[in-house]
């Protein structure tokens, strides 16, 4: 094994270590991998000095979350940030010609919870879930009666939070369990994420539909 090789072997086991999450598009990306290719994209003697900072650092590399925040930056571009989650006022009209009542269907059954986003095209999934349990897909066609399931409760750990995003170059969208943030243990919301050329749009999807379903069983 080359040195090389063992610097990149010492910085990905410090990445495994690391669980900052990205501000904004957490849902769309796997954080430590996107730091992980740009890490090994660097000239050698740059990944060297790395990979001394990681072994310094022991379980902890102080300048993940700087990477973090610049593959993030980079990410967004110029798009506006648009987070009306908190918030009464509506983050969405229509996306692709639809209403979100239009866009997101939700459908459930004896063992769970499905949904369907109502968009045709190639994508990149990426679905989390499942004690940290996640799959990737690159360039699938979807439709709108392509079903995504969120909830299986004849799976380990059924009762975790999830998220399904769908990736394009045009338009991505996302729906995912999280923390609302209002400080009452063990409620949980359902939010939708929507990025496209010059906006990146989150909100509250109860807003626009019920989303009982979504969160009826999350864990606090």
């Amino acid at each position: 094994m080359n040195r090389l090789d063992r610097n990149i072997i010492s910085i990905k086991r410090t990445i495994w270590s690391n669980f900052d999450k990205f501000r904004t598009l957490g849902v769309f990306y796997l954080e430590r991998n996107a730091v992980l290719n740009k890490v090994t994209s660097l000239p050698e003697e740059e990944i060297a000095k790395i990979a001394d900072e990681c072994r310094e650092g022991g379980v902890r590399w102080r300048n993940f979350v700087k990477y973090l925040n610049k593959i993030e930056a980079s990410l967004l571009g110029e798009r506006e940030i648009i987070d009306m989650s908190q918030k009464s006022e509506l983050a969405f009209g229509d996306v692709d010609g639809k209403s979100i009542a239009e866009l997101v269907t939700v459908s459930e059954s004896a063992s769970g919870v499905a949904v369907s986003l109502g968009v045709s095209g190639k994508f990149d999934i990426l679905q989390k879930g499942n004690r940290n349990g996640c799959f990737e897909l690159k360039n699938v066609t979807v439709s709108p009666e392509t079903e995504f399931t969120l909830v299986n409760e004849l799976l380990p750990f059924w009762e975790d939070r999830y998220s399904v995003a769908l990736k394009s170059e045009s338009l991505s969208i996302a729906i995912s369990s999280e923390d609302p943030k209002t400080g009452k243990k063990g409620s949980a919301c359902a939010k939708i994420y929507v990025i496209d050329e010059k906006t990146v749009r989150i909100d509250d999807l109860a807003k626009y539909i019920d989303t009982t379903a979504l969160t009826r069983w999350i864990n606090p």
